[in-house]
């Protein structure tokens, strides 16, 4: 399903972590693969959350720009009540229970959409009808979404004093959800032929010795990986290149790009993997990966 010039170059510029307005970013897949392109990165997956409704515009401008594509989506589970997101690449996007679990986590989205502006319109926010619009323009609905109008309704002064005064833990529009298990999560994506890997694992509210736990029990689930370079946040590369040496998982790098207009987290300028880990394109095209069903 994917293509690249030389997978086992250990200095390949890539970024396999980038969202599109198929889900929660701002720009068409188009636009995100050009942001990419410009930058100089040659490979790269659109990993929007719980859909592959971009892959095919992202694949073909891919080809047109001359960037290596790999699938990529980026999926919502759950871990002792901890939400996690779980990167899938290199899988076949039309594998059928692939589409019943993103199906059914984009309703469970939708039902929380609700609950939240049910909980907002009790603080004379109107809120029902913010999620009714991004509900009508959205396939996958996010907080973020919410947020956005709420900022510009002037409710919050950004994205990120939405969250922390109307939408987080502790605050009026907290809804909290129980998505799907991890291990289901990997065993979707083994399912589909592809490769799962654990999204920026510092970001996630846990103890150390909780989050080594974490990626003892994702290992075991058959989690091929996990992302080392995450964004901008160099001062947490080498302590995840060790936590993945440790735990004998791939390393995978993504800015997880949202918008363009945050200066911080360019798309496709990434620092590099540390010598000390094995590249997760590696694997991409590989025989040894699970088989497709």
């Amino acid at each position: 399903m994917s293509t690249q010039p030389n997978p086992t170059d250990s200095t390949l510029a890539v970024d396999l972590h980038l969202h599109s307005i198929h889900s929660d970013g701002l720009l068409s897949p188009a636009d995100v693969v050009d942001r990419v392109a410009d930058a100089g990165a040659a490979m790269l997956a659109l990993t929007d959350h719980d859909t592959v409704a971009g892959l095919l515009e992202a694949r073909e401008r891919c080809a047109e720009r001359g960037v290596s594509w790999v699938p990529g989506m980026e999926l919502s589970c759950s871990w002792r009540g901890q939400s996690l997101h779980v990167l899938g690449f290199d899988f076949d996007p039309e594998y059928g229970p692939l589409e019943e679990w993103l199906g059914n986590v984009r309703e469970q989205r939708r039902v929380r959409m609700r609950e939240i502006a049910r909980r907002l319109e009790r603080k004379r926010i109107a809120a029902a009808e913010m999620a009714a619009r991004i509900e009508a323009s959205h396939d996958v609905v996010t907080r973020t979404h919410l947020a956005r109008e709420l900022v510009a309704a002037k409710h919050a002064k950004s994205v990120q004093d939405a969250f922390k005064h109307l939408l987080g833990r502790g605050s009026p529009g907290h809804v909290s959800v129980e998505y799907p298990a991890m291990a289901a999560a990997v065993e979707c994506i083994m399912g589909a032929g592809g490769l799962a890997v654990l999204a920026h694992p510092l970001r996630y509210t846990l103890s150390g010795g909780a989050r080594r736990q974490l990626l003892q029990e994702f290992r075991e689930a058959g989690g091929h990986g996990m992302e080392v370079v995450c964004g901008s946040a160099r001062g947490q590369i080498e302590p995840l290149a060790t936590l993945a040496a440790h735990f004998g998982l791939a390393a995978s790098a993504g800015s997880d790009f949202h918008d363009p207009q945050i200066p911080w987290n360019p798309p496709g300028r990434l620092a590099k993997l540390p010598a000390s880990v094995r590249p997760i394109w590696h694997s991409f095209g590989r025989a040894g990966k699970p088989s497709r069903q």
